[in-house]
C-alpha cells in the first residue's frame, strides 16, 4: 500500500470514528488500528435474554440462541433460537425453542459451527448441558448459593444439518475425572485442524483444561489439565472458570480465564505454542472482569470482551497488539436503548469498590460472543439490563435482561 493510499485510510478511520462517536464510551486514546462500532442492535427484547451464543450458518445467516430463564442454568428456562439474514440489523420470531420437562433440571443449548473437512456442508455441532437442582432455587433466598455448589452436571452433544430444528442422536461428554465438567468456553479450531474446547469443574479438586477433537469434531477426547491450580504464588487453588482462547497469527494460542477466589477479578492468562500439548503457567494480566471472549482481527490484533469488573460497569472491550503479551482497554460496548449510559456512563470503580466481590452496578451486562461478519467486520452480542422500559413491559418477577449485538468494523 503507498504511503497516499495509507493516509487516505487513516483519514477515512479517522472520519468514521467521529461519525460514531456517540457510539463508544471512551476512556483509552483510540489508535488507528482499533476497532469501532458502527451499529448497536437489539436483537431480542420480546421477553427475559441472557448468555446469547452467536454462530454464522452456511449460508451467511446469523444465529443466535440464549436463556429466559434468569442465567445459572435455572430450571423452568427456555432457550429459543432466532435468526438475522441481514447481518443483525434485523432478528426473526424464535424459530426452535429447547427446555426441559423435569422441574428440577435447567437446560443450556449452544450451537458452534465445524470445519468442513468431509463433513456435509453446513453440518454444526448442538452442546446440551444440564444441571439438576435438589430443590426448586430461588436466587431472592439465603440458600440459592449452597443450592447452585450442589448442582450435578451433565454434557452431551449432537449434530444438525438444519440449523437445530432437529439433530442426531445425543453423545455423552463425560470421563471418569471430570464426570461433574461442563463446557468453559467456546472451541476454536487450531493451525493443525484440530478442535480444543475449554473445559472443566469447579469442585473440591477444581479442574479447568480443554477437550480435543481430531476429527473436526465428531468425537472428543477426554478433557487435559492446562490450567496450573494453584499457580506459582498461590497457596490454594484458584478455581479457573469461564474461559476463552484465540490463535495468534504466529499460531500461538492465547486463553484467558475468569477467577472469582481473588478479590482483584484480574483475568488471568496461559499460552501454547505447540498447538495446546503444553501450556506455560498461568500469569495475571491488568484487565478485571468476568464472562471473557475472544476474537482475532484479519491484522493480527487480539480482542478481549468481557463484563468490566475494573474500570465500571459496562461490556468492556481491551486489545492486544503483541499477540497478548500485553493488554489494553479500549471502551465499553454500546447498549441501544440508552439506559446503561444514561445511568452509568460516567460511573468509574474507586480503590473502595474493587475490595468488593461485586462491584456496584458490574452485572447488569455480561456474556459477550463474538462471530464474523466479513473480513473486516464482527458482531458481538451479550446481554444488557434495562429496568425502565422491560421491567414494566416483562412478567412479573421476570429479570429486564436483553440481549443485544455491537458491530465492530477494523481498519483495512
Amino acid at each position: 500500500m503507498t504511503n497516499v493510499k495509507i493516509a487516505v485510510t487513516r483519514f477515512l478511520l479517522i472520519c468514521l470514528a467521529i461519525v460514531c462517536a456517540p457510539l463508544v464510551n471512551t476512556f483509552a486514546e483510540a489508535r488507528a488500528e482499533d476497532p469501532v462500532i458502527t451499529r448497536a442492535d437489539i436483537v431480542y427484547d420480546a421477553g427475559p435474554g441472557l448468555t446469547p451464543i452467536a454462530v454464522r450458518a452456511a449460508n451467511g445467516d446469523l444465529i443466535v440462541s440464549f436463556d429466559t430463564g434468569g442465567g445459572d442454568a435455572m430450571p423452568d428456562g427456555t432457550i429459543p433460537f432466532i435468526r438475522s439474514t441481514d447481518g443483525g440489523k434485523t432478528w426473526s420470531e424464535p424459530y426452535v425453542t429447547y427446555k426441559s420437562n423435569d422441574p428440577l433440571v435447567g437446560l443450556a443449548v449452544s450451537m458452534f459451527s465445524l470445519p468442513d473437512g468431509n463433513w456435509s456442508f453446513g453440518r454444526m455441532m448442538l452442546y446440551f448441558v444440564e444441571a439438576r437442582w435438589t430443590e426448586k432455587p430461588d436466587d431472592s433466598k439465603p440458600n440459592f448459593q449452597s443450592l447452585a455448589a450442589q448442582r450435578i452436571f451433565s454434557s452431551s452433544f449432537a449434530f444438525t444439518d438444519d440449523e437445530g430444528l432437529t439433530h442426531s442422536e445425543k453423545q455423552v461428554l463425560a470421563d471418569p475425572e471430570n464426570s461433574n465438567g461442563f463446557s468453559q468456553g467456546n472451541p476454536i479450531v487450531l493451525p493443525n485442524g484440530d478442535m480444543i474446547w475449554p473445559w472443566g469443574n469447579w469442585g473440591d479438586k477444581p479442574l479447568n483444561g480443554f477437550r480435543r477433537s481430531t476429527n473436526s469434531g465428531r468425537s472428543w477426547e477426554q478433557v487435559e489439565r492446562a490450567w496450573q491450580d494453584p499457580p506459582p504464588g498461590q497457596q490454594t487453588p484458584l478455581t479457573f472458570s469461564e474461559t476463552a482462547a484465540v490463535v495468534c497469527t504466529d499460531g500461538t494460542i492465547v486463553a484467558v480465564a475468569r477467577v472469582d477466589t481473588l478479590v482483584d477479578k484480574k483475568f488471568w492468562q496461559i499460552e501454547s505454542r505447540d498447538n495446546g500439548k503444553t501450556w506455560t503457567a498461568p500469569h495475571q494480566i491488568e484487565i478485571a472482569g468476568g464472562s471473557p471472549a475472544m476474537y482475532r482481527t484479519p491484522k493480527g490484533q487480539l480482542l478481549l470482551a468481557y463484563r468490566d469488573g475494573g474500570y465500571g460497569p459496562g461490556l468492556g472491550l481491551a486489545a492486544s497488539d503483541d499477540n497478548g503479551k500485553t493488554w489494553r482497554f479500549l471502551y465499553h460496548l454500546k447498549e441501544p436503548k440508552g439506559e446503561h449510559e444514561k445511568l452509568y456512563g460516567n460511573l468509574r470503580y474507586t480503590d473502595e469498590d474493587r475490595k468488593k466481590p461485586w462491584r456496584p452496578a458490574e452485572g447488569v451486562v455480561g456474556y459477550p460472543c463474538f462471530v464474523k461478519l466479513s473480513d473486516t467486520e464482527a458482531y458481538v452480542v451479550y446481554h444488557a439490563h434495562n429496568r425502565s422500559e422491560l421491567s414494566k413491559r416483562f412478567p412479573k418477577g421476570a429479570v429486564p435482561f436483553y440481549i443485544v449485538g455491537n458491530v465492530l468494523k477494523f481498519p483495512e
